[in-house]
């Protein structure tokens, strides 16, 4: 009794509202006083016994003290040995019976420990074999019943047949956890309790818990006086007793006072488990003290079983039933969207399968800011507030709720009556999401008492009492929709998938069509411009008349521009193909590549000065046309952008292995945000320049490409009005390269 751990823990079993749903129901220290509780470590020895074990079972040996031929009989040692030597600790049971009378001995190992539970056996109570018997057929009908509601309704009339309880009750936990009698079998002058709703605070998450571990529950008198055990605790462990698997466990006082609330005077349960959740229960009620012999509990337990199993069976049945239709409407909207250039148009288009497949009212799909809505949807705007809700506040590809109003206040009136939203983000890149909206669903739940509890005096004192009342209490459900259920979250996340993929496959076709379109444009028009070009220059050279002259110098330069367009434009082709350019690197003279170059843009541009500062770098190893490219669209960048009658500067030197070339001029500094976008492509930065309408901002983005092409960097500064581009590229020789 010393032991800090088990003092600590007989402190934390006094119940008020900072721990009601904390209480270590699984270690109360006592048990219920219609039987007697014995704990024997492995070696034989008893470690704990309950007060009332020597009343009901006779002389007992001291703690730390074996069993011998002055204690129990025979039958009784023999099943506790037994139980010793099981390595594996199973519970079992065996009818014996002692000076006091007949017992059910049943037997667990807890933590290492044995635990022999000695529960009466009442008087009148039948044989092992009529209660398999009747258990027997009341499977085999149970069995026969095609829905879960049929198949709960015939349960509890039999368990109510087999157990003799006032009342029999069936719940389903919903989707919120609280529970609704779905089937009931009561005395005909109780009150009914069939559809009515408890919260699921009156089943908190330890004894669901409890409720799963061990699925049979008696409560054979709730007036009873709890029988402490003495020791309490595990001599392993130093722990409290785990009486998690016990038939005799004391009940919490919390749970007592909702059923002397209730008026009940006996108590039974049985779990409806689905996989390893509690599904459902099944609740027995008896008006007065009512003990069920052990035997008959087991048969129902073996119903509850195959209860659950059924169960399990038509909910899988449902479910695919479900997805089976759900698959159906899900390759319809796939066909209906694949190889169509707009996806957003293509599902608006017809859109009834699509809110079928949610059973939803109104649903919008969005992609690349481009947005249809259809049905009973909020607007445009509205959908589009939610996309950038979505982008900021939740990380995960599916988002739901049913209660938007509560949920996410901060949306509600652009969303406007919609209570139901389920988004799938199928392309994260460009703002993919389709959308499903459903409206509110009023509800009316007939609570048993108000679910909301409440301070109030009872056994206990000035405590919680968890059900005060028990007439039904109405409640008007506002600001929700009907839940997503789980299979339909299933199937939103398998249509993610789809739309991604018909959205990535749509993408490339779109690019393959882009790439092909492009690859035409040089093939079919590169020739017949050259040759205009060549007729143009022949114009020039035979007619020597003003006219003649001014005309050909047009037709030149219109042939000229389109030719370094189409160039561009196959460049960047290749760029966004993963091609890369093609580098081809051969000995250069740079100064006199570059002294041709201006000398062609005075020629070209005469109102435009251009001041050349080249050393002789001798030949390098470059790619003469790449960088003759560099070189125009940096001199052009100086005419289109500089400051009307102040020259351009070009500067190039060589400074061991690094090659540097600068083109500069007068002008306003370029701001940041721009500066960070310069060597990007098609770029909104580009538009609305006077001096160059027609520029789509390629040409700074080639320029970048082919100095990374050679290994070198490209860099701008700003400084005392002057815009500098400096170009600094690598000299390795071909065998270090």
């Amino acid at each position: 009794m010393s032991n800090p751990y088990y003092q600590s823990e007989r402190r934390k079993r006094h119940v008020d509202l900072s721990n009601c749903d904390h209480e270590p129901i699984h270690i109360p220290g006592s048990i219920q006083s219609h039987g007697a509780l014995l704990t024997f470590s492995p070696d034989g020895a008893l470690a704990g016994a309950s007060r009332n074990a020597t009343d009901l079972l006779g002389p007992l040996p001291a703690v730390g003290q074996a069993l011998d031929e002055r204690h129990l009989n025979a039958d009784a040692r023999s099943a506790i040995h037994a139980a010793l030597e099981d390595r594996h600790g199973y519970i079992d049971s065996k009818l014996v019976t002692l000076a006091s009378g007949p017992f059910d001995v049943v037997t667990h190992k807890s933590e290492g420990v044995l635990v022999a539970e000695f529960e009466k056996r009442p008087p009148d109570a039948i044989g092992l074999d009529s209660f398999a018997l009747a258990a027997h057929q009341a499977i085999q009908r149970i069995q026969r019943q095609q829905g879960v509601e049929d198949l709960l309704t015939l349960a509890v009339d039999e368990i109510a047949r087999i157990t003799g309880f006032d009342r029999v009750m069936a719940y389903r936990f919903l989707h919120d956890d609280s529970g609704e009698v779905v089937a009931e079998h009561r005395r005909p002058d109780l009150e009914p309790f069939l559809g009515q709703r408890y919260p699921a605070s009156d089943i908190p998450a330890q004894a669901r818990r409890l409720y799963v571990i061990n699925p049979i529950r008696l409560i054979a008198d709730v007036g009873y006086r709890p029988v402490p055990i003495e020791p309490d605790h595990n001599p392993l462990t130093g722990r409290p007793l785990d009486l998690s698997h016990s038939m005799l466990r004391s009940v919490s006082p919390v749970h007592i006072e909702y059923l002397s609330n209730m008026g009940v005077g006996a108590s039974m349960s049985l779990s409806i488990v689905i996989g390893d959740r509690l599904w459902g229960l099944i609740a027995c009620h008896h008006m007065t003290p009512h003990l069920v012999p052990h035997a008959v509990r087991m048969s129902c337990q073996l119903l509850s079983q195959v209860v659950s199993t059924l169960v399990e069976r038509n909910l899988n049945g449902e479910r695919t039933r479900a997805l089976e239709h759900s698959a159906s409407l899900r390759r319809e909207i796939v066909a209906q969207v694949t190889d169509r250039e707009d996806i957003v148009l293509s599902l608006s288009a017809d859109y009834h399968g699509f809110l079928r497949l949610m059973n939803s009212h109104g649903g919008a799909i969005s992609l690349d800011r481009k947005t249809q809505t259809f049905g009973k949807a909020p607007p445009r705007e509205g959908v589009n507030a939610l996309v950038n809700w979505l982008n900021e506040n939740e990380s995960g590809d599916i988002f739901y709720t049913s209660s938007l109003g509560a949920d996410v206040p901060d949306l509600k009136s652009a969303l406007g009556d919609v209570c139901g939203v389920l988004a799938i983000r199928f392309y994260r890149e460009q703002n993919g999401y389709a959308f499903w909206f459903r409206s509110e669903q009023v509800e009316d739940v007939r609570w048993g008492g108000n679910p909301e509890k409440k301070y109030t005096i009872g056994p206990l004192g000035p405590r919680l009492t968890p059900r005060g009342s028990f007439s039904v209490w109405k409640e008007t459900v506002r600001g929700k929709s009907l839940p997503w259920e789980k299979t339909q979250l299933e199937v939103a996340a398998q249509l993610r998938l789809d739309l991604q993929e018909v959205a990535l496959s749509n993408e490339n076709m779109v690019k393959r069509a882009r790439e092909t379109l492009l690859a035409t444009l040089g093939h079919d028009l590169r020739d017949p411009l050259q040759a205009i070009m060549m007729a143009a220059r022949m114009i020039e050279v035979r007619e020597q008349s003003p006219s003649s002259s001014n005309l050909s110098k047009r037709i030149s330069s219109s042939s000229s521009r389109m030719h370094r367009l189409i160039s561009q434009v196959l460049d960047i082709s290749r760029l966004q193909s993963g091609l890369g350019l093609d580098i081809q690197r051969r000995k250069t003279d740079l100064r006199k590549m570059i002294s041709e170059i201006v000398s062609e843009a005075r020629t070209a541009y005469p109102d435009s000065e251009v001041i050349l500062e080249a050393e002789d770098c001798g030949e390098l190893d470059l790619d003469s046309d790449r960088i003759s490219q560099v070189i125009s669209n940096l001199l052009s960048n100086t005419r289109h952008h500089g400051e009307i009658g102040k020259p351009a500067t070009i500067i190039a030197f060589r400074r061991e292995d690094m090659l540097t070339i600068s083109v500069s001029n007068h002008g306003t500094p370029i701001p940041q945000h721009v500066r960070n976008n310069l060597f990007k492509p098609y770029k909104k930065e580009s538009l609305g320049n006077q001096r160059n309408s027609r520029g789509l901002g390629l040409g700074l983005y080639i320029v970048s490409e082919i100095v990374n092409g050679h290994g070198g960097k490209i860099a701008v500064d700003c400084e005392n009005g002057i815009i500098t581009f400096t170009v600094s590229l690598p000299l390795a020789e071909p065998n270090e390269r």
